[in-house]
């Protein structure tokens, strides 16, 4: 039997950093900065699993129950884009699921408190 490796980043990006005694401390383990490392390879171990080739493909990003009008879409976009596509301007979080070679996002913001859901595949390049 096959066993499939799951592997999970989250990237919250109003976290606030203390110290064990509640006191607010200028070094932060586990933010969004620290986790924005992990998501690297997280994303390279789908790209890998996929035979990504950034020459020829491109990401297509599928989002549904977007926003508070639970919108649905998607987005073409770079590899190194992926990030600056699924964030918001105001505070959310950002739950990458790998497994096998699927991709999935979950973002819960203010307007998506039941969350929006994204699953990312490899396409061709369009041509030009």
């Amino acid at each position: 039997m096959d066993t499939m490796e799951k592997q999970v980043v989250e990237l919250e990006n109003n976290c606030t950093c203390t110290n064990e005694d509640g006191s607010y401390s200028a070094d932060c383990f586990g933010c969004y900065d620290d986790a924005k490392n992990n998501l690297k390879y997280l994303l390279k171990g789908w790209a890998d699993a996929n035979n990504f080739d950034a020459d020829k493909q491109v990401v297509r990003i599928h989002g549904r129950a977007m926003t508070w009008l639970r919108s649905e879409g998607y987005a073409v976009v770079e590899f190194d884009s992926i990030l600056d596509a699924l964030t918001l301007n105001g505070d959310f979080r950002l739950t990458f699921t790998l497994e096998g070679s699927a991709l999935s996002v979950r973002r819960g913001s203010h307007d998506e408190p039941t969350g929006a859901y994204f699953t990312l595949s490899v396409m061709e390049r369009p041509e030009e």
